[in-house]
């Protein structure tokens, strides 16, 4: 009777149902086996169909079992690492790396609705955490680990035994001397505030890619649970390791009123990286210069915005700009843009600018064919003989040319 009570019951409320079998876990799958299957099934240049293992993952969700998917989705990406370099992105690469990139997602996120308690978490963190520092190790996918554990950790002491995890490798590569000198004592919880722009000399700095995604690591987790003390000697030594740290130490320090200082660390960042990699710290100098330093301020907007073309940042500039020194930045924009041949984009301020004539002769004398097409509704009435002479005579040049005769000669 008890036991067709309760087949009743469940069959009634699905969500009990599934609660049900989480709390009994009764898994009788086996990874390794099931990884062997799955290894078995790859040929030459060809993979097993992996629908038909998540299919079966998802059944499993669906009946509350969320370690035998676990399992499942745990077997589909241990097979499939040890393949991602062997197809061609052109023959099915892309959809197998999607596949396992998927895997490790799907692993998380059943762990993340088991909803289980911080001790029965416990195996999956140091799970997570294991790829996560082999893959480093190995050159592969660390990402997608990372993104795993952040998913899978959720509560504080989720959060402190990763931290746990990742101090006692950190311990084994850097003593404290190396880590902290002499600005953190972890007895009593306090920094001993130097100068705050100086980091560590350059032989303890950290050592190369590995420790620095283990820093890096480390530094969230220490944001997350928030110990600022043991943030702030970390960053005042290591921040010139990578532009992450650099930006965190740099944000750290405006929040403490440190405005000098945190420019400082920003402008150190900007020159010592590169590129879009410096993004993040450009946009915080820019609220940092906003109301201090004018010329700075518009130099590093003007640089944003040409480099990424993104709108909100020539709309901020205008913002802040007098009007009457407002044409001025324009045309420096302009200068900028035409050193990197971005007739395009001039030609679009020019537009929002109500600068008609600068937009028409810069279209007319483009080399490029496809702006007289772009613009042809918006410039082509503002002279329309000059436009489609220039217009024709730019057809009739690109006809010349042997490779691209026939469609031009048709145009």
């Amino acid at each position: 009777m008890l036991r067709a009570f309760l087949a009743r019951e469940l069959a009634a409320d699905p969500d009990l149902e599934r609660r049900f079998h989480s709390f009994l876990d009764t898994s009788d799958l086996d990874v390794y086996e099931l990884r062997d299957e799955i290894e078995s099934k790859y040929g030459y240049q060809s993979t097993p169909n992996f629908t038909t293992y998540e299919d079966r993952a998802e059944s499993y969700i669906e009946k509350g079992r969320y370690r035998d998917a676990t399992t499942i989705y745990r077997a589909m990406f241990e097979a499939m690492r040890d393949h991602l370099h062997e197809f061609d992105p052109h023959w099915g690469g892309f959809e197998h790396d999607e596949t396992f990139q998927d895997a490790i997602a799907s692993y998380a996120t059943a762990i993340s609705e088991a909803a289980l308690p911080h001790e029965e978490k416990r195996e999956y963190i140091e799970y997570c955490f294991d790829q996560w520092l082999d893959e480093h190790e190995e050159g592969g996918f660390p990402q997608h680990f990372r993104e795993a554990l952040w998913e899978l950790c959720t509560t504080e002491d989720d959060y402190r035994y990763w931290q746990s995890l990742l101090r006692d490798r950190i311990d084994e590569r850097l003593d404290p001397d190396r880590l902290y000198s002499g600005q953190y004592d972890e007895n009593t919880d306090t920094w001993r505030r130097g100068d705050l722009t100086t980091p560590a000399n350059e032989e303890e700095l950290l050592d190369g890619f590995t420790e620095t995604a283990w820093m890096r690591g480390y530094v969230e987790l220490l944001d997350r649970i928030n110990e600022q003390t043991e943030l702030g000697a970390i960053l005042n030594r290591h921040y010139p390791a990578s532009r992450h740290l650099c930006l965190r130490y740099a944000r750290l320090l405006a929040e403490e009123c440190e405005h000098e200082a945190a420019i400082t660390v920003a402008e150190y960042g900007t020159e010592a990286f590169s590129g879009s990699d410096t993004i993040g710290l450009r946009e915080f100098l820019v609220d940092q210069y906003e109301e201090t330093d004018a010329d700075a301020f518009r130099d590093t907007m003007v640089g944003l915005f040409v480099e990424r073309t993104d709108w909100p940042y020539y709309e901020q500039l205008k913002t802040a700009t007098p009007d009457d020194e407002w044409e001025y930045v324009v045309d420096t924009i302009v200068d900028r843009l035409d050193s990197r041949w971005d007739a395009d984009t001039i030609i679009k301020i020019y537009l929002r600018e109500n600068r008609i004539d600068d937009a028409f002769e810069t279209v007319t004398n483009a080399r490029d064919l496809d702006l007289f097409e772009a613009y042809i509704h918006q410039l082509g009435n503002h002279d329309p003989a000059a436009y489609f002479d220039a217009y024709r005579r730019k057809i009739k040049k690109a006809a010349a040319d042997a490779s691209r005769r026939k469609y031009y000669t048709q145009l």
